[in-house]
């Protein structure tokens, strides 16, 4: 994704999943028990009135019509305590490509939000980063929370010092059951009778039937399975995305040059992976029977949510962490057609029968986030870090303020009808600030009094938050009891340990190795989906371009990255 990469939602994910930052709808934080600092870190110095007014920009991809932070109600409160604003530059096409051009010319922002350990490592080793190993020291709040991270954020820089920080960690698995799948049509579903579609022939002869009861929607072509292939994570993530679905990967390595064996614990090659194969397989299948839409390959996230906004999309591959707010909109305007998230496996994963692996991030090195040399004031940086990660500040934060977003009852947060109301409501979410100050971090932790500080994350509450009617209505026809029963029956969790912060040294000739057959395996996979015209003919192809890939001797990366796992394993304990 982003893996590893992975940032850029809707209100759903942005609250519920990913992002998991909220703000009270009040202008005044509470001074309620729940809210209360209880580590002793003191109050920020001075106040508001006695600092001038401190204004950075924050690099963002999503589409927002929020401007600047104090137009926000979260904005307003930190303004009020720290006087600090916070301008959104939207940076369209290539995020790592953009942070290349900003190291070369020194012009990066203040915070920069890091995408990938590639582009994180060469941050580093350009001097690009201040450390943070005094805040830390002086952050207690900061250190507990990220106890499990710490040794690990140190380890993915060469030289073993702190220099980030990462949003959605640490994570309890239940709070995050993690799974994108495909988003598939209800009306279809009920049409053909609620068929538990799991293998990859399942989907091809139900999308082929219900293209033929559907072909169109609302006046338009409908669309058998969107992607949004031209994102960079993309061709060079999702399209090879089938090894997580099954019972021996996870995503902890990224979408870079190689895949995590969570079960061995070992590194392993992406583009010769079996389940990659199987998975490319398919989406020529897809594109053989006309089911794939063939913008897919040039549609970006605006293009591809459009698409499920209108409804003409009968399947969405991967990207549906959104699908409650579309289903909202959809319902708004009069429509009958909703999305759920369904399961998929590969032919051999069926076979197999093997307990998924399910991602329990320790680190998100997709979500990076860092204070460059370019800080005028990294002190009031660190100042405001330090107070969001206290208790009033994950509070705050997480939850919102105390009679707006929740209500204090048998001594736990409870969630008011606002509260819920907003996270439906992507205007008024980011009116109040949710899923813009992700920089100041986040976890899927439990609060004290038990409720997750994200109060969407909470079990017995995600279905009744998240899913509208006709989506529970749709799971109980299925035979599920919940969004997430499958997932849970057929998974286990998976701490990604330090595999996610292996990275090879970016200006070494491995360094540009590994991109090659990045970028080899993305250009290659697209030719794997469009060209093929029989099964025959893309196991030919498929052959002729491992022939060409093993020309590039892709194992001498493999080995590097397993060289480095087991070097960074001895290291670890030093850390700590």
């Amino acid at each position: 994704m982003k893996v590893t990469g992975r940032n850029v939602l809707t209100l759903f994910m942005v609250f519920s999943l990913i992002f998991v930052m909220a703000c009270g709808s009040s202008n005044e934080p509470a001074a309620s028990p729940a809210a209360t600092n209880t580590q002793g870190t003191p109050s920020p110095s001075g106040t508001a009135e006695q600092k001038e007014e401190y204004t950075i920009k924050i690099l963002a991809q999503e589409n927002s019509q929020i401007k600047r932070s104090d137009e926000t109600k979260i904005g307003k409160i930190i303004k009020e305590k720290f006087n600090m604003v916070f301008e959104y530059v939207q940076t369209p096409g290539n995020y790592a490509d953009k942070l290349n051009l900003m190291l070369a010319g020194g012009d990066y922002p203040e915070i920069v939000l890091i995408q990938d350990n590639l582009t994180f490592d060469k941050y580093v080793r350009a001097g690009a980063l201040l450390p943070l190993e005094d805040f830390v020291k002086n952050s207690p709040e900061f250190a507990q929370t990220y106890s499990v991270q710490l040794p690990l954020w140190r380890l993915s820089a060469f030289d073993g010092k702190l220099y980030k920080w990462e949003a959605g960690v640490p994570a309890d698995f239940k709070n995050n059951v993690e799974v994108l799948d495909v988003g598939i049509r209800t009306d279809a579903l009920e049409q053909q009778s609620w068929p538990n579609l799991l293998s990859t022939d399942d989907y091809i002869k139900f999308l082929k039937q219900a293209l033929k009861d559907n072909p169109t929607t609302n006046g338009q072509k409908t669309l058998g399975m969107i992607v949004p292939f031209a994102e960079p994570w993309g061709m060079q993530g999702i399209s090879g995305m089938m090894y997580e679905k099954g019972g021996r990967y996870s995503t902890a390595a990224g979408n870079l040059g190689v895949i995590w064996n969570q079960v061995d614990s070992k590194f392993e090659d992406y583009m010769t992976n079996e389940y990659v194969k199987e998975n490319l397989q398919f989406f020529n299948k897809l594109y053989r029977e006309g089911i794939l839409d063939k913008d897919s390959f040039t549609d970006k996230m605006d293009q591809y949510q459009e698409k499920l906004n209108s409804g003409r999309a009968l399947s969405a591959w991967y990207a549906v962490w959104g699908i409650s707010a579309v289903n909202q909109g959809l319902i708004d305007a009069g429509r009958k057609e909703l999305y759920i998230n369904m399961p998929i496996r590969s032919p051999l994963q069926i076979e197999r029968n093997e307990k998924r692996q399910i991602r329990v991030e320790d680190t998100r090195p997709f979500s990076i986030y860092a204070i460059t040399k370019n800080a005028k004031h990294p002190e009031r940086i660190e100042e405001l870090l330090a107070w969001a990660n206290t208790e009033e500040g994950r509070i705050l934060l997480q939850s919102g303020v105390e009679g707006d977003e929740y209500t204090i009852v048998d001594g736990k947060r409870t969630p008011t009808e606002g509260y819920i109301k907003t996270l439906k409501d992507a205007d008024a979410a980011r009116s109040v600030g949710f899923g813009l100050f992700n920089f100041l971090g986040g976890v899927y932790t439990d609060a004290p009094d038990g409720v997750p500080y994200s109060m969407g994350l909470d079990p017995k509450l995600q279905d009744d938050l998240n899913l509208i009617p006709g989506m529970k209505e749709a799971y109980t026809k299925l035979g599920w009891e919940n969004s997430k029963s499958y997932f849970l029956e057929t998974g286990e969790a998976a701490h990604t340990g330090i595999a996610g912060t292996i990275a090879i040294d970016t200006t070494s000739a491995l360094g540009a190795l590994h991109q090659k057959i990045v970028d080899f395996r993305s250009k290659n996979s697209a030719k794997l989906i469009i060209n093929p015209k029989t099964d025959e003919e893309f196991e030919a192809q498929y052959q002729s371009v491992i022939s060409e890939y093993k020309k590039l001797k892709p194992e001498s990366v493999v080995d590097e990255y397993n060289r480095l796992y087991q070097e960074k394993q001895g290291e670890l304990e030093k850390l700590k």
